[in-house]
């Protein structure tokens, strides 16, 4: 699916969260009502630009 985060996919910080948000569906602590890649992204995108503005 194409989405606006590809520049954050294969990073670490992806794989991160989104092992994480399979820890979080797996135990019922949430459930998706949006493509992952539109969650993984956002939250990598707020993260990279926190970052940013701290450096």
């Amino acid at each position: 699916m194409l989405h606006p985060y590809k520049e954050f996919e294969n990073t670490p910080l992806w794989a991160v969260i989104n092992n994480g948000i399979d820890d979080l569906v797996e135990n019922n602590d949430i459930e998706e009502s949006t493509p992952r890649d539109y969650i993984v992204g956002y939250l990598c995108k707020l993260i990279s630009e926190l970052e940013t503005e701290n450096k």
